[in-house]
């Protein structure tokens, strides 16, 4: 396997993420016009029980969304993948799918389904296409997920993908009062 495909990319400045399709969503990459939508998705408080960090005003996830219309991190050295997923019936923005992708073939995924849309297996059909994605067009060779133990949906969705886990950190952070350890799930395309 030649990584080549990424080296171009890591070394041009006119990389095209490409949108992409599933049979329920339009993973479109994200630009400063999702802000509104995507502030509209990340406002429930509900969705940010795993994470530290709670949901951010109007104009931080403006200035969220023209970081990551850039496509690569600020030194360079990894690609900043997101989508907003589109339900193709009502065309509101349903979910947040993202994939960091460092040069040395390995990519980290992390993903956020509304609410309301949740169980209706959206993330994992997202996720599929994000998969199918890195592997086809960017030569990736593996992807990993960092998931807190206590996030049981996710672990499921994990294992559903393909993934296995392959890590447990304890103590891994300190966030709503509480210690978080985490799972390290990963899935390897090419070796």
């Amino acid at each position: 396997m030649t990584m080549n495909k990424l080296k171009h990319i890591f070394n041009s400045d006119d990389f095209a993420q490409s949108d992409l399709q599933t049979q329920r969503l339009t993973l479109e990459p994200i630009d400063e016009s999702h802000a509104s939508a995507l502030y509209d998705l990340f406002d429930d408080p509900e969705l940010h029980l795993f994470v530290p960090f709670e949901p951010i005003s109007i104009e931080q996830q403006t200035a969220r969304c023209i970081r990551w219309a850039k496509r690569k991190s600020p030194d360079g050295k990894e690609l900043w993948l997101n989508w907003a997923g589109r339900d193709r019936l009502t065309n509101s923005v349903v979910a947040h799918f993202q994939a960091g992708v460092a040069e040395n073939g390995v990519a980290s995924i992390g993903y956020l389904v509304a609410r309301k849309f949740q169980g209706q297996g959206l993330a994992y059909e997202g996720l599929q296409a994000v998969f199918q994605y890195l592997q086809d067009d960017l030569e990736v060779r593996e992807v990993k997920a960092w998931s807190d133990t206590r996030n049981i949906a996710s672990h499921r969705l994990a294992k559903k993908l393909g993934m296995s886990q392959i890590q447990f950190i304890k103590d891994a952070d300190f966030f709503k009062g509480a210690s978080s350890d985490e799972f390290v799930f990963s899935k390897v395309f090419h070796d």
